[in-house]
C-alpha cells in the first residue's frame, strides 16, 4: 500500500500543476459545467494512459535517442496549442449562461473529448517523464508486466481526476454571480495563456 501511494502522489502532484491539460479542463467547465466537461477529463486521462503505455513499450527511449522525431512531435503539439488559444479568444461567450454555466448550444462531447485528448497528447515530454518515472517503481519484481498496466491505469485515474477537479472549479467560478464581462476577460486570458504555452514550447530549449 506504501508504494502504490507514493506511487499515485508522485503522479498526481507533477498532474496538479496548473498547465494546458488543467487549463483546457477549466475553461470547458467554466463554459459548459462539470457534467459535459467530464469528456474532456476523459480524453485527458485516455491520451495520459496511452502515454504511458506508450512509455512502457519503449517509445520513451525512442523519443529520448531520436531528437528530430521529438522536435517533430514537439511542434506539433505547439502549433494545436497555439490554434487552441486563438479559437478560445475568437469564440463567443454569449453562448454561455454565466449564472448556470451551462451552454444555450446542444451537448458536445466529442469535440471536448477531443481537445482533451490532443492537448495532453501534444506534450511529447510526458512520455520521457513516465519513461524517468516508472523504472523507480519497478524494482526487481518478476510482475514487471502487470505492474506497469496497474501503473498505467492509475495514471489515468489521476489524469481524470485531477481535469475533472479543475473542471469542476471552472463550474463553480461560473456558478458565482459574475458579469458576463468577467467571464469574457476569463475565457481570453485563458485562450492568450494557450497561445503563450505555444510559443514558448517552440522557443524553448
Amino acid at each position: 500500500m506504501d508504494f502504490w501511494l507514493l506511487f499515485c502522489s508522485s503522479v498526481f502532484l507533477v498532474s496538479v500543476v496548473p498547465g494546458p491539460s488543467t487549463l483546457i479542463a477549466f475553461t470547458h467547465g467554466a463554459r459548459f459545467g462539470l457534467s459535459k466537461a467530464l469528456a474532456t477529463a476523459l480524453g485527458n486521462a485516455t491520451a495520459s494512459v496511452l502515454q504511458a503505455a506508450a512509455a512502457s513499450a519503449g517509445l520513451g527511449v525512442l523519443l529520448a535517442q531520436s531528437a528530430s522525431l521529438l522536435l517533430a512531435v514537439k511542434y506539433l503539439g505547439a502549433a494545436y496549442l497555439i490554434y487552441l488559444g486563438i479559437r478560445m479568444w475568437r469564440s463567443p461567450t454569449d453562448r454561455v449562461n454565466v449564472r448556470s454555466g451551462a451552454s444555450y448550444g446542444p451537448p458536445v462531447p466529442r469535440w471536448m473529448f477531443r481537445d482533451g485528448f490532443l492537448v495532453a497528447a501534444s506534450n511529447p515530454k510526458a512520455i520521457l517523464f513516465f519513461t524517468a518515472l516508472f523504472p523507480q517503481f519497478l524494482g526487481n519484481s518478476e510482475a514487471v508486466l502487470g505492474r506497469m498496466v496497474v501503473m498505467s491505469a492509475l495514471v489515468g485515474v489521476t489524469a481524470f481526476a485531477v481535469a475533472a477537479l479543475y473542471a469542476g472549479l471552472g463550474a463553480r467560478i461560473c456558478a458565482m454571480h459574475i458579469t458576463q464581462r468577467i467571464m469574457q476577460r476569463l475565457h481570453k486570458a485563458v485562450g492568450g495563456l494557450f497561445v503563450f504555452a505555444g510559443i514558448g514550447i517552440v522557443v524553448r530549449d
